[in-house]
């Protein structure tokens, strides 16, 4: 079970960006896994992304790629714990897709996260202090 990223998206999406080769030849290893979305990386996504045609191809990839939304029973818990995060590592200054996949990953063990960006490898935790299980290397 795998939690996809922004920068995985927005790289799979676009061609030209710099992880396109990075995020495809990961997908080719990952085929036939589990992938699921956070609301949070759709949001920033669609931030990072405003073009129209960038937001279609992310559209299409959710669709082709089969990729799951992810959500708790107590969403509302979770926004907590999620700002409780958030300020833990403040001086760093996480974003809400950051904190939401490790706080996600900290409750259901079985996530792992597709993400190319360093903190998760080196900085970022699960709430409970252990590693966030990764499924490709920071680039």
């Amino acid at each position: 079970m795998i939690l996809v990223d922004s920068n995985v998206l927005i790289g799979l999406a676009d061609p030209h960006d710099r992880l396109n080769r990075f995020a495809v030849a990961d997908l080719k290893r990952l085929i036939g896994q589990d992938l699921f979305l956070a609301s949070a990386v759709v949001s920033e996504v669609c931030f990072l992304m405003p073009d129209w045609h960038h937001r279609g191809r992310v559209r299409d990839l959710v669709h082709d790629l089969h990729i799951r939304p992810v959500a708790f029973p107590d969403e509302a818990r979770l926004w907590t714990e999620v700002f409780t995060w958030l300020e833990r590592y403040a001086e760093h200054e996480p974003d809400w897709a950051d904190g939401y996949l490790a706080v996600a990953c900290g409750r259901e063990k079985r996530f792992k996260v597709w993400t190319y960006d360093r903190e998760f490898q080196t900085l970022w935790r699960r709430p409970d202090g252990t590693r966030i299980p990764l499924v490709a290397k920071a680039s």
